[in-house]
């Protein structure tokens, strides 16, 4: 019945569905944006060993990959090093390459084809995603191995000439296996590696370019190798992309403000500009407070959109009840109560906010799902 009767105002059911769908989706998507940064941070505490209130990162405006810049940075992270209850540091970097002299390269293109096709790497079976970590990053991950060997402390301090181990994602199981050698193009130079682990389904690592809003990537179609310390510092380039990748480990609790003070004092005196230094923990508050007006605009519009719609079943249904006066007259005829005519027009209400609310929900989910299934292959 509730069903037949939205059928009969169907324009006017997909107008306010519509709006209804839409309000749904706003609110939904302003809630994920609050608790984004909890999320960041339950994610980054699930996949690393990084402490939130320990770990912070040090980013000098107006970065530039010039060679004088290169050096003062280079300088400057010796000279927090330096800090007492400062822990050393670490960096990780991806990249994404074409793996040259593989064997059975064929199966490998092909086996990307297969992964990629929903995603940006759609076409470009031959680039394969590198995550590289040094000794420091490397302990701070809680990767798995599904088969094969970790890596050890000597693998780090490899020179260019000797052969580099690598894992490879799960995907690549049957296709990459252990022993299986090939080489990439790094700077003018080829570097030999050679797969020495299969990393264990649903293998995790932070996002190189935002690690808040974007998380983690997933690494069952990635490699992962040491980031040896020459390959840190070959070009300028480099030293200056791993800013946002480089963290800083407290070696105890307690007050940053003195280290902050410490390290923009040692920026001055290398004629850097003031950089900023902020714990994870800081950068998740940062964030959220960075967001709060997209925030508000999400909640406020979604709220309006519920508003008015309310206005329009309301007024919609009071239409409907005037030209039904006559269903009801016979209906009551036939022994049927006001209690349950009134539950016939409540229901109608119902189907239509709870189908909705189900659409307005799915609509964020794929959404952000879709997004987040192509984004992690580029």
């Amino acid at each position: 019945m509730a069903l037949k009767s939205l059928w009969d105002r169907k324009w006017a059911t997909l107008f306010i569905s519509v709006q209804l769908i839409v309000s749904f989706y706003l609110i939904c998507n302003g809630l994920i944006q609050i608790a984004m940064p909890e999320l960041a941070g339950t994610t980054i505490q699930k996949y690393s060993t990084l402490n939130l209130n320990r770990t912070f990162t040090v980013t000098v405006p107006g970065a530039t990959s010039e060679q004088w810049f290169s050096e003062r940075y280079s300088k400057l992270k010796k000279e927090i090093d330096q800090l007492d209850n400062v822990n050393s540091h670490g960096s990780f970097s991806t990249a994404q390459f074409f793996l040259l002299d593989l064997k059975n390269s064929e199966i490998y293109e092909a086996k990307n084809r297969e992964l990629y096709k929903n995603t940006w790497l759609r076409g470009e079976e031959k680039l394969s995603y590198m995550v590289y970590l040094d000794e420091s990053m490397f302990h701070s991950t809680k990767i798995e191995l599904d088969s094969g060997n970790t890596f050890s402390t000597t693998d780090f301090t490899l020179a260019s000439t000797e052969t580099i181990p690598v894992w490879v994602g799960y995907h690549y199981k049957d296709v990459l296996r252990i022993g299986d050698t090939f080489s990439i193009a790094w700077f003018g130079e080829k570097l030999q590696y050679r797969v020495v682990g299969v990393m264990a389904k649903g293998s995790k690592w932070l996002d190189k370019n935002d690690y808040i809003s974007e998380g983690t990537k997933d690494l069952d179609a990635a490699i992962v190798t040491p980031f040896l310390e020459y390959q840190k510092t070959s070009s300028p380039f480099i030293i200056t992309s791993l800013q946002s990748s480089t963290f800083f480990q407290l070696k105890e609790s307690g007050d940053i403000s003195v280290i902050k003070d410490r390290i923009k004092e040692a920026a001055a005196k290398l004629d850097l500009a003031t950089p900023v230094v902020s714990t994870v923990q800081e950068e998740l508050e940062a964030y959220k407070s960075s967001n709060i007006e997209l925030i508000k605009l999400n909640m406020y519009t979604g709220l309006f959109f519920l508003l008015t719609t309310s206005i329009g079943i309301i007024t919609s249904n009071l239409s409907s009840i005037r030209a039904r006066f006559y269903e009801f007259g016979v209906r009551k005829v036939y022994g049927e109560s006001i209690i349950s005519i009134g539950s016939s027009i409540l229901s109608e209400v119902s189907i239509l906010i709870m189908l909705s609310t189900v659409l307005g929900v799915l609509w964020n989910y794929y959404t952000n799902r879709i997004w987040s299934i192509a984004y992690n292959y580029y």
